[in-house]
């Protein structure tokens, strides 16, 4: 199954192949940087820069090799404001 085919089959109250993991597609989700940094070192994941698009809160723009490594279904839904340095739209 694909990601999207898994979440609508979840939505829709059947059973997909697995279950739908969900790890950064919005705010409620995400992971502040004060865990993301060691994740990634634990993870022996390559350095990158970390642009956080919710300053409050600290959370970063999750890292495609994390979303993968974990298999994370969907992506990030909720579009980062457009002030945050590093991001575009």
């Amino acid at each position: 199954m694909t990601p999207r085919e898994r979440i609508l089959t979840s939505l829709n109250h059947e059973e997909p192949d697995r279950v739908p993991i969900d790890l950064g597609s919005s705010i409620v989700t995400s992971c502040t940087r004060a865990a993301y940094e060691p994740l990634r070192e634990h993870r022996d994941l390559p350095d990158e820069e970390i642009v956080v698009y919710d300053e409050v809160q600290q959370l970063p723009c999750l890292g495609e090799d994390v979303l993968q490594r974990f298999g994370v279904d969907p992506r990030l839904g909720q579009r980062p404001p457009t002030h945050v340095k590093g991001v575009e739209l």
